[in-house]
C-alpha cells in the first residue's frame, strides 16, 4: 500500500481542524463583543498615519458617526491597524458595536490574505483538496479492480523479481514492489506486471513463483495484481459514494 493511503485521512484531519480554527476566529472578530451589532458610520475625520519605528507599522484615526437602534447619534474616534484604502471624508464605512454600550466599537475588519484567518483557511483548503485528489485516485483505482474482478481474465504470472524503491530507500523509507511476468500466447510478447508498494519485503511469503494477475480482455495493460494473500487479515476499505 503506498504511504499516502496511510496518512490521507490523516491529512482531512489536519484540514477540517484548521478550517475550524478559521471560522472560530472569522467569527470572534466579525462579533468582538456579546450583543454585536453591525451599521453604517460616516467619516467625519481623518487624522494623520501614525508610523511605530518598533514594529515598523501604521496607524490611522478615523472620526466617525453613526446610529444606534434607538436612534442615538454616537461619534467615536477608531483607529485602524493600517490606513484604510480608497477612504475619503463623508465616505461609509461598516462597524461593529455594543448594542448595550453603544461607545463600544470598533472597524470591521476584513481578512487580508496575510491574516492569521486567511493563513489557516488557506492551509485547510489545500489539504482538504489533496484530500479529495487522493481519495478520487483511490475511487478510480478500486473501481478498475471491481471491474477486472467481474469481468477481467486471470492469469498465471511468473514472479520476476522483488525490487526495493531506490528513491524512497534514499529518503529513509522501505517500499517493496512485486514484479511479474507473462508471455502472451496469442500476441507472442512478453508482458510486465507490477505491484503497489508495499511497507515490507514480501519475499519470504512467496514460496509459489506463481502469482495471480487480472487483466483486461485483449488488453493486458489494463491489469491489477493481486497481493490479498499477503495480508489475509487487511481488507481494502469500500468506498460508498
Amino acid at each position: 500500500m503506498h504511504k499516502l493511503d496511510d496518512v490521507k485521512y490523516i491529512i482531512l484531519t489536519i484540514g477540517l481542524f484548521l478550517l475550524f480554527i478559521a471560522s472560530i476566529l472569522y467569527y470572534q472578530s466579525q462579533h468582538p463583543f456579546k450583543d454585536s451589532l453591525e451599521t453604517s458610520a460616516q467619516i467625519i475625520k481623518i487624522s494623520s498615519p501614525v508610523t511605530s519605528d518598533l514594529k515598523s507599522t501604521s496607524t490611522q484615526d478615523y472620526l466617525v458617526q453613526f446610529r444606534t437602534l434607538t436612534d442615538q447619534t454616537i461619534e467615536l474616534t477608531l483607529t485602524a491597524s493600517k490606513p484604510l484604502p480608497l477612504i475619503q471624508l463623508n465616505d461609509s464605512v461598516s462597524l461593529i458595536y455594543s448594542a448595550s454600550q453603544p461607545s463600544k466599537a470598533l472597524l470591521k475588519p476584513y481578512p487580508s490574505f496575510q491574516s492569521n484567518i486567511s493563513i489557516w483557511a488557506n492551509i485547510g483548503s489545500f489539504l482538504i483538496l489533496s484530500f479529495i485528489i487522493i481519495h478520487l485516485k483511490d475511487f478510480k483505482k478500486l473501481k478498475k479492480i471491481r471491474h477486472l474482478q467481474s469481468k477481467g481474465i486471470e492469469i498465471k504470472t511468473v514472479l520476476r523479481s522483488v525490487e526495493l524503491d531506490q528513491e524512497l530507500e534514499a529518503k529513509g523509507q522501505k517500499s517493496y514492489r512485486i514484479y511479474t511476468e507473462w508471455l502472451n500466447p496469442n500476441a507472442t510478447a512478453l508482458h510486465i506486471f507490477k505491484s503497489d508498494y508495499l511497507l515490507f519485503d514480501p519475499s519470504d511469503m512467496l514460496e509459489d513463483n506463481a502469482v495471480t494477475v487480472l487483466i483486461e480482455r485483449d488488453n493486458p495493460s489494463e491489469y491489477y495484481l493481486d497481493i490479498s494473500f499477503l495480508a489475509p487479515n487487511k481488507k481494502t476499505p469500500g468506498f460508498k459514494w
